[in-house]
């Protein structure tokens, strides 16, 4: 397998993405290095937030947590992962938090991806708006109540969404922290 001595080939740059090449092993590389953060949002009503978006490379419509890119506009090329947590969820559910905690953070797909997803919770959440996200993300928004997460995410299948399975992980982050203690 490839050693962190051989040379890195690239095959393509994009805004987003570069494919890169060591020995035999082809990746994507993230151009923004800070990774993407998924969040794990309960509104005061104890309803789970959840997002639904077309999604381009698959050719389907999606159920996932709230998510998005750290540093992926001009203006907030610095920006932290808790500050891109901030944002992402005001843009695409409307929501404001009032806390952002870090639960973990850790590869998307090692074996494809370079990408490090940062998983968080958001709580003391206060509605600004109806969300939707930007630049014509067309995103709808659930408030699921936390009891029934799991079985309308079992629905949302059925009924033919492609169900990120990062949204097994934000279920269980509902209840529980990193180590398996109570949230």
């Amino acid at each position: 397998f490839p050693t962190m001595s051989e040379s890195i080939e690239t095959l393509y740059s994009g805004r987003y993405l570069h494919l890169r090449k060591r020995g035999g092993w082809e990746y994507a590389e993230r151009a923004n290095p800070q990774g993407a953060v998924v969040i794990v949002a309960l509104t005061p009503e104890d309803t789970v937030l959840m997002v639904e978006q077309y999604r381009v490379p698959i050719q389907s419509r999606t159920l996932e947590f709230p998510a998005g890119l750290i540093g992926d506009q001009a203006d907030s090329s610095e920006e932290s992962w808790h500050e891109s947590a901030r944002r992402e969820l005001l843009e695409e559910t409307g929501w404001e938090a009032s806390h952002i905690e870090s639960l973990m953070a850790g590869p998307s797909s090692a074996g494809m991806s370079t990408e490090v997803m940062h998983f968080v919770r958001a709580t003391g959440l206060r509605r600004v708006h109806a969300g939707g996200g930007v630049d014509g993300e067309n995103i709808t928004v659930h408030e699921v109540r936390r009891e029934e997460v799991a079985a309308f995410v079992a629905a949302a299948m059925r009924r033919g969404y492609a169900v990120d399975p990062k949204v097994y992980a934000g279920i269980y982050f509902l209840e529980r922290n990193p180590d398996g203690s109570a949230a």
